[in-house]
């Protein structure tokens, strides 16, 4: 007889993937256990996992799961999965089935109303459930077939919400002070609301961070970095951090301590969030070479009386300037009002160099059109106009890496994005914690796919040009 976790067993390779070996095991605990995990795989999922028979018998759900009656969830049936599997937490690598990063949501004991067997094998399964954030009675409905579609298809449906809500606020209050674990980190006060942005909590941040982890990495992973931390998630306490541990104790540093963070692994990053980070900045330096500047970046930083339409046309006069300069640049939001051009460099020029021709740049474009750019800092004669920031290119300066969230109304994201987007205005929250990893597993091309291929350098005649 075949066993239940063939299938199982055979979508994996346990030396290379942390998923809990194929084990048929039939526990004595009194109670049926349930687990629901959020998968954020290809798309982000939520597999529902229910004990039976020594496995548990998986639904992958499409949408977060509600106890709302009547609130329908398409539940496509899979594999069964071992009963160990209900613990399991963390990362699939990537080139694995159902790669992507694993966390639980919620869990506890479930009770099938009937014989579940039957209810199974006539698509048809009533059961109540007994967790931390889904109490009260479903029914899980097996769907009928379309011509062509191979999978198995169920809705996961609760019958009545009212025990949902009577739950609620215990479930709020324990899910507010009992730590949720992302990327292996545990969170502290994981639904505490931010305080601007109420429908995101603590979690969320961190959640963010690691659904988006496989683009966001490379961008400050072997940078220098400084941080936005927010006490409390609120955005009118944050403070820039360049050093690890407590601001307080800032007096009993060494003298020889760097002047930057370096987050190496998504584990890092997100025990910085725990610790109240929002932004990540990143120099414009890789390690070990922080002598080399690999990139220069113009930012451009609209006064506040400038329009979209206005603010574009001053972007496609930087863009036009470039590529007569034959200088490959890559294009991103800020999450604020402006706009980043971002140019790889070969690894050979001196800080001194690299700030030198930023600042040709910025000087060039004001001396075209004082009208629409100004090249040096001074607020009261921005008015109207576009600074072109060049002093992000000095030694131990910052910018905003991309796909950092900004501690700002709407938790806008620094997005990268391709020239043709700027027909709409794109600035501010355009882009956000909640649409960016949407975006993201939905996208057919990356706007910086070609960034790390890129080879360039400011030869002399580039800057006698300007």
């Amino acid at each position: 007889m075949q066993s239940p976790l063939a299938t199982y067993r055979r979508k994996r390779d346990f030396a290379a993937t942390p998923e809990p070996g194929p084990r048929v095991a039939r526990r004595k605990a009194k109670g049926l256990i349930f687990v629901i995990q959020r998968h954020q795989a290809r798309r982000l999922h939520y597999d529902f996992r229910l004990e039976l028979d020594g496995v548990l018998k998986s639904w992958a759900v499409t949408r977060e799961p509600t106890g709302a009656a009547g609130d329908k969830r398409l539940a496509v049936h899979v594999e069964d999965h071992p009963v160990a599997y209900a613990g399991f937490h963390g990362d699939i690598p990537a080139g694995h089935y159902g790669a992507g990063h694993v966390e639980i949501w919620d869990r506890g004991t479930w009770e099938p109303e009937g014989d579940p067997h039957d209810g199974l094998r006539n698509g048809h399964l009533d059961f109540a459930l007994h967790g931390k954030r889904l109490r009260g009675r479903f029914v899980l409905v097996r769907m009928k077939g379309r011509d062509g579609d191979k999978r198995d298809n169920w809705l996961l449906i609760p019958r009545s919400d009212a025990p949902a809500r009577t739950a609620a606020p215990r479930a709020r209050k324990a899910a507010a002070s009992a730590p949720a674990t992302v990327a292996g980190v545990a969170i502290t006060h994981p639904e505490r609301p931010l305080p601007q942005v109420p429908e995101a909590t603590k979690a969320d941040l961190a959640r963010y961070y690691a659904t988006v982890a496989d683009v966001f990495l490379p961008q400050i992973a072997d940078r220098p970095l400084a941080l936005i931390k927010c006490p409390g998630g609120d955005f009118g306490n944050c403070f820039f951090a360049k050093h690890a541990g407590d601001p307080r104790r800032a007096r009993e540093r060494p003298a020889d301590d760097p002047p930057y963070l370096h987050l190496a692994t998504l584990r890092a990053a997100i025990e910085a969030v725990q610790n109240g980070a929002i932004e990540f900045h990143t120099w414009g330096v890789r390690f070990p070479r922080l002598d080399r500047p690999d990139r220069l970046v113009l930012d451009l930083d609209p006064d506040g009386e400038v329009e979209w339409a206005r603010f574009r046309e001053a972007a496609e006069r930087v863009r036009d300037l470039l590529d007569r300069l034959e200088l490959a640049w890559f294009l991103k939001t800020t999450g604020g009002k402006g706009l980043h051009f971002v140019l790889p460099l070969t690894r050979r020029h001196s800080w001194d160099e690299v700030k030198t021709f930023a600042a040709a740049i910025a000087r060039r474009l004001a001396a075209d059109a004082p009208d629409m750019f100004i090249a040096t800092a001074s607020k009261a004669r921005r008015k109207g106009l576009v600074f072109v920031d060049w002093l992000r290119n000095t030694d131990g300066a910052t910018a905003v890496a991309a796909y950092s969230l900004r501690a700002r109304p709407g938790l806008p994201v620094s997005m990268p994005i391709e020239w043709r987007e700027l027909a709409q205005d794109v600035r501010g929250a355009y882009f956000d914690w909640r649409n960016v990893p949407r975006r993201l597993a939905t996208r057919k091309r990356d706007p910086w796919a070609q960034y790390d291929a890129t080879r360039q350098t400011l030869r002399a005649s580039l800057l006698r040009a300007l």
